[in-house]
Formats: structure tokens, C-alpha cells, sequence
């Protein structure tokens, strides 16, 4: 006889057939990539055009400077100091060396010294010298004017504006004391410009500091 046929069993999963992990999980996402830094922006060099996502950006012509290359105007001879001005401020400068002088001879009495103007003149002459030479030089090349200058309200510079250098002060002074020797003759002889300003390049116009 033939065996009936048995029922097939159920389509279930056996006990060794289970996963022994656990249910599956899904795969988590991946992170974001970070955020990216935002570079500073370079300054265009010289000669380049910056150029953006849009386009080139304009850059606008520098102002041409119109005091560049300009050459100041020199004075006219009507602007020069007055022949009275310049000589008041020389008579001034001498008292001052007069005064010196007389200071210097006080003193060496007053220290028990009697000076002999016979015997010692080389050294009082190389005395007022050495100070001339100082009173002169010294606040010509800072401010133009020595006292006497500054009393008749003149000042001394270059023909162009500039202040005066030491070389020209130099000789302004070896001018001066020309002048001195020959007793203020050339400056009276002299026009708008005196021979100091004639030998050292300079010009005297109204007008202090």
C-alpha cells in the first residue's frame, strides 16, 4: 500500500537559523562635511584689475597732485627789505657786540684782572670774534634773523623760500664784518640787496618769524 503523502511542515525558520546578532540595523547616514572657511580677500596689487564672480571691478584713476612739479614763485625785487631796515639791524647786531665787549672787560676786573688794551687786544679780538661768529652763524641757519634782524622786523633767507644754510651764514657773517671794517660803506652803496646777500646767495625780506 502507499503511504499517504505527508503534509509539508511550515515555512518557518528553525532555531539555529535565527540571526544570533540581533534584527539588522540601517546603515547610519554619513556626517556632513564641515563648513568651509571663508578666505580673506587679498589686496589687489598695483598694476592688476580686481575681478569679482560678476566681473571685473573698476578702479578709479588716482587725482594727479597738482602741487607736484610746481616751482615757487621767487619774490620781485619790490618784496626785498629797505635799506633803512637793514641798516638799523646792523647798527643793532654792533651795540650788542659793544655790549659784549664792555661785559667781558667788567668781568676780568671784577675777578681781580686789570686788562691791558694795549697789551691784550689780540685776545679781546679773538674774543668778540669767536662770538660774532656764534651770534651770527647760529640763529641765521635756525631763524633767519640774528636780535638786531629781529628788532627791525626782517628776516634773511634763501631766493627760493628755503632757510639758509650753514655755508651761507658763514659768509654772511665774513660779509658783515667786511662791511664793519670798512666802516658800513658797502651797505650804503648797495641796493635792494645788500653785498652780504649778493656773496652768500641770499635775499632780506620784511616780516620776522
Amino acid at each position: 500500500m502507499r503511504r499517504p503523502n505527508k503534509p509539508d511542515p511550515p515555512d518557518e525558520p528553525l532555531l539555529f537559523d535565527l540571526p544570533l546578532g540581533g534584527p539588522e540595523r540601517e546603515p547610519e547616514p554619513p556626517p556632513p562635511p564641515p563648513p568651509r572657511r571663508k578666505q580673506p580677500e587679498r589686496p589687489a596689487r598695483e598694476g592688476r584689475v580686481p575681478t569679482t564672480r560678476s566681473g571685473p571691478v573698476p578702479v578709479p584713476d588716482p587725482e594727479p597732485d597738482e602741487d607736484a612739479g610746481r616751482v615757487p614763485a621767487r619774490p620781485s625785487a619790490s618784496e626785498f627789505a629797505g635799506r633803512g631796515r637793514r641798516l638799523a639791524a646792523g647798527l643793532a647786531d654792533l651795540l650788542v657786540h659793544a655790549a659784549v665787549l664792555v661785559g667781558a672787560l667788567l668781568g676780568t676786573r671784577w675777578l681781580g684782572v686789570k686788562p691791558d688794551p694795549a697789551r691784550d687786544w689780540p685776545a679781546l679780538a679773538l674774543f668778540l670774534l669767536s662770538f660774532s661768529f656764534l651770534y651770527t652763524v647760529l640763529p641765521l641757519a635756525f631763524w633767519g634773523q640774528t636780535l638786531g634782524m629781529a628788532w627791525t622786523n626782517i628776516t634773511s633767507r634763501n631766493r627760493d623760500g628755503e632757510p639758509l644754510t650753514f655755508d651761507q651764514t658763514a659768509r654772511r657773517w665774513l660779509t658783515g664784518l667786511v662791511t664793519a671794517v670798512l666802516l658800513g660803506l658797502p651797505a650804503l652803496v648797495s641796493g635792494r640787496r645788500s653785498l652780504s646777500d649778493l656773496v652768500s646767495g641770499s635775499a632780506t625780506y620784511p616780516g620776522g618769524e
